[in-house]
Formats: C-alpha cells, structure tokens, sequence
C-alpha cells in the first residue's frame, strides 16, 4: 500500500512538472511573437518600401523654395477671386472640419478683403526623403487695394502645406507660431493620403531669376514700403544716407531709375556669403549678399 501511494505521489509530481514545462514554453512562444514586427519574412521586391520621416531641416533648394512660395500666392489670388470651390479643394480637410467650414463661412473663416497680394516667404523647414512631405513656410504679406491706396504689410504669416508623394496632390493650412522651427520640430507628422486635385511641380528658377526677384522686392518696397527697403540695405550703404528720413526722401526716384531687369551678374563666395555683382537694364550696378534663400542685403 506504501508503494502505490508513493508511485501516485511521484505520478502526479511527474504530472505537475510536465505542465509547467508546457506553460513556459507557451509564454516564450508568446513574448518572442510579441517582440517581432508583423512583417513578412520575405516581402514583394515589387511593393515599393515606402518612407516617412519626421526629421526637420531648413529647406535650401531654391525650386522648391519657390514654389512653395508660388502656392501661397495663389491660394490668395483664389481668395482674391472667391474661387470657393477651389478653394475648399486646396485647404486642409483636418483644417476644415476643425473650424466647420462651409462654402457659405469661408471668407469669414480664412478672410476676404486682402487686396491684390504678394506673399514672400523668409524661411521654411521641412522633412526631407517622406512618402508624405511637409512644409512649414514663414513670411511676409503685401496687400494692396485695387486703386492702390489701401497699403498693408503683414509680419510672420506662416503656413504648412502638405503634400502626398505618391501623386503630388497638396493642400495647405494657416498655422499660428512665433518660432517655426520649434513648432516644425513638435508637429505630430502623420502618413496623408490626399485627392485635391492640385499637384506640387517645382520648375527649375534661374539665377537671373531669382536675382530678378530680390531687386523686384526691393524696387517695389521703395513706394509700398520704405522702411522693409531700408532694412534690406547693408550698412555700407545705409551709412551712405544721413539716416532714415534722408532715404525717404530719395526713395521715389530710386524707383524711376531702378529696374528689376538683369543686364549681367557675376558671383563669388565668401565667408559663407553668396555674393553677386549685378548690373541691371538701366545700367546700375548692385551688390546683392545672399545668406540663404530670401535672405540677403542690397548694396548700391
């Protein structure tokens, strides 16, 4: 009797270990799955490796640049001609379900009376090699009245467009930030699949180009905007002029004499300064100093 108590004893201690093997091999098997990515061990080559990415730089290609800034201006030359269908197509869906916009709320929404526009972007950051692409732009607004009496200049308006790789559609958004960089850095970037029915195509700019543009700026902030024409001027040349007012007061005539046409330029590099000598069609010479996109100094 002794015997067979013991044989049942060991049995069922034979029992409990074998179960405790089982149970340990379950849990392993469950943290190893849980562990592995839900991928296929062999996948398509075919299947594109589509890539986001969250990391932020400065963006430095003077095309895109451009047409980042291209965008902007006509999404308010759309404003400009209550083009509402397009524009509900163009603002971000996110953005329009946030504020309830309707074709019947637009313009109280996004405004109406800007004028005829012009919209410079300073500096935008982005994140670079994305299936999902965005843009954080920061700039300057010029709003003028039909009849031209009506001036306004808008600091720091800022936007981010956002367009989706796959088909080069986009759409944009207002955004408000007092450090664009900071605000790029903190956005919750996620994958977009967009339908606007507008696409982002950069066109190759030209040097002339883009010289053509910051004299265009500077030349046309002579009447609409002295003091911005001021602040674009190095202080070789600022130093030229008794001050502030002594600029003022020429600013009319260097508009008659100034022209935004290039006749020749020429650059050189220095200290981590672009530096362009150019001529325009009217024969006077200027010194442009480019420190990034958008960002330079006027010399004459």
């Amino acid at each position: 009797m002794e015997n067979k108590a013991q044989k049942k004893v060991l049995i069922i201690v034979g029992v409990i270990l074998l179960l405790i093997v089982i149970l340990a091999y379950i849990l392993s098997s469950l943290i190893t799955d849980s562990e592995e990515p839900n991928t296929p061990s062999d996948p398509d080559p075919n299947v594109p490796n589509e890539v986001f990415r969250d990391e932020i730089q400065r963006l430095e290609d003077d095309s895109v640049f451009f047409e980042v800034q291209k965008i902007i201006n006509d999404y308010y030359n759309r404003i400009f001609e209550e083009d509402t269908s397009t524009l509900l197509s163009i603002l971000d869906p996110n953005y329009i379900e946030e504020n309830q916009i309707r074709a019947n709320n637009l313009y109280s929404i996004i405004g109406r009376d800007y004028g005829i526009t012009n919209y410079v972007a300073k500096e935008i950051y982005y994140n670079p090699d994305s299936s999902v692409t965005y843009y954080f732009v920061r700039g300057d607004l010029s709003s003028n009245s039909i009849m031209g009496d009506e001036y306004e200049f808008f600091e720091d308006v800022s936007y981010l467009i956002i367009v989706d790789e796959s088909n080069g559609n986009y759409v944009l958004r207002p955004i408000q930030t007092t450090n664009l960089s900071e605000y790029a850095q903190n956005y919750d970037m996620v994958e977009r699949q967009l339908s606007s029915g507008v696409t982002f195509s950069a066109e190759e700019i030209t040097l002339e180009n883009k010289l053509s543009i910051y004299l265009a700026i500077f030349i046309n902030f002579l009447i609409d905007n002295p003091e911005e024409a001021y602040l674009l001027l190095d202080d070789h040349t600022k130093n030229s002029y008794r001050g502030y007012e002594d600029f003022l007061n020429q600013t009319t005539s260097l508009y008659q004499n100034f022209s935004s046409k290039i006749f020749s330029y020429s650059s050189r590099e220095e200290d981590d300064v672009t530096i362009y000598d150019v001529v325009d069609d009217k024969q006077n010479q200027f010194v442009i100093y480019e420190y990034g996109i958008m960002n330079f100094q006027i010399s004459y």
